[in-house]
């Protein structure tokens, strides 16, 4: 509700005449353009094959569980919850690869955006220290890894701390502590 309250404050700035309502129909056709967006540069990120990303976006946008989720008038966070989902995962593949404390930074931006969007946030957070071990145990651990991580950690947790139904469940629930331990087990890896 707050990014179509947004949307409509920001056309009426423009001074377009809009309603709430039309705003509201149509924003999950356009988050599912959004996310078709992501995925296909998430894909182009993560391949050398310039024509897998448009595929990835393609088969985005023909997939019949997210259709259902995403056609005017459908006003469920599940639109905007799965564009925010591929999005963060593009933004934390691009953290990874270049070793950037900005990119980290817009991972979580985009973490925080999705946590007050969705309640399946959770998933993210155990997804990228899942993948954080993964490359542990590949011996592929590195730098810009760490500063990534450690990054997305610490603006991701505090960005979700601001999110009233969270609240400090981030830093007392088992839902969050695999986020945790590889923070605390991160410096470790890099003295070897």
């Amino acid at each position: 509700m707050v990014t179509s309250g947004a949307i409509y404050h920001f056309l009426r700035l423009l001074t377009f005449p809009v309603d709430i309502r039309n705003i509201c129909v149509m924003l999950a056709p356009a988050c599912s353009g959004l996310t078709a967006f992501a995925a296909y540069l998430l894909t182009s990120e993560m391949s050398d094959s310039p024509s897998a990303g448009l595929l990835a976006a393609i088969f985005m946008g023909i997939a019949p569980g997210y259709i259902s989720r995403s056609v005017a008038g459908s006003y469920d966070n599940e639109a905007i919850a799965i564009f925010l989902l591929v999005f963060t995962f593009y933004l934390w593949i691009k953290s990874v690869k270049e070793g950037s404390v900005m990119w980290g930074a817009f991972t979580a931006l985009f973490y925080g955006y999705m946590v007050s969007a969705w309640g399946g946030y959770v998933f993210i957070t155990n997804l990228l220290p899942l993948h954080v071990f993964v490359l542990l145990c590949m011996g592929r651990y590195s730098p810009r890894l760490y500063v990534s991580y450690t990054t997305w950690y610490a603006l991701g947790t505090l960005a979700s701390m601001q999110i009233p139904f969270v609240g400090f469940l981030p830093i007392r629930t088992s839902d969050h502590m695999a986020a945790l331990g590889m923070l605390s087990f991160s410096p470790f890896n890099l003295l070897s």
